[in-house]
């Protein structure tokens, strides 16, 4: 657990963000994401479909391997929960497999992200390998039985974007974050078939019996997804007269 003392060190770095008032807001929700931008950009997102006021939605990028997007997360919800004098509601941490399976390091780095997670009752969506097989799959069907690389991954959502009226010269870049990426994928990208599509490659992998390491390709953000859904239906629903 973090020290108070570095809690609020972390703290003052946000001073500049403007007031919130927390003690308005039902519950807390934070999420921890391995990139600094495409992925907090795309969950920033989700915060203007919540009522003002109602859940607080807090997407952060860190930089960091699995491990550190875990260790982070504990730092942000001590911040969080000092800014805020409440417990945080729910904890997603959001990280890659990248590389992961390099060499003993990277391994054991990647399986100490999840021992510790799972010890602080945090959330994992991680996705195998990048986050961006959760774009491509609001577009196409991947098959679960083939692993895809990285590349083929960037290459193929560039190839879908292209597709769409007004983005033919779509470049996508992975180390660069265009607004573009996360326009494209709300506005023309089929989420109910992302989350049937991701449900179907996690579904062959646990009867597998795969490890994560070794599940490509899979993802668990549609979990995510589906918990944020959730909690927007229930503070958008307003009972008929």
């Amino acid at each position: 657990m973090a020290k108070k003392g570095k809690l609020k060190k972390f703290a003052k770095k946000e001073a500049k963000e403007r007031t919130v008032r927390f003690r308005r807001y039902e519950y807390l929700f934070l999420i921890v994401c391995e990139d600094e931008k495409t992925e907090p950009s795309y969950f920033n997102k989700y915060i203007e479909y919540f009522p003002k006021e109602t859940l607080y939605l807090k997407p952060v990028g860190t930089g960091r391997d699995p491990k550190g997007v875990v260790e982070r997360a504990i730092i942000e919800k001590g911040i969080l929960e000092l800014k805020a004098k409440k417990e945080v509601d729910f904890i997603w941490v959001v990280f890659d497999k990248d590389d992961a399976d390099e060499n003993a390091t990277k391994i054991k780095n990647f399986e100490d992200a999840f021992t510790i997670a799972n010890n602080e009752n945090f959330e994992i969506a991680y996705s195998n390998e990048v986050f961006e097989l959760w774009l491509l799959l609001h577009f196409i069907d991947v098959d679960k039985n083939t692993s895809i690389p990285r590349k083929e991954i960037y290459r193929l959502l560039k190839e879908e974007f292209q597709k769409i009226d007004g983005y033919k010269d779509y470049e996508y870049d992975h180390y660069k974050i265009d607004e573009r990426t996360i326009e494209i994928v709300f506005k023309a990208g089929n989420q109910g078939l992302a989350i049937k599509r991701a449900e179907v490659l996690l579904e062959h992998h646990n009867e597998n019996e795969n490890k994560p390491i070794n599940a490509n390709p899979s993802t668990k953000v549609h979990l995510l997804i589906k918990e944020i859904l959730k909690w927007i239906k229930y503070f958008s629903y307003k009972p008929e007269n």
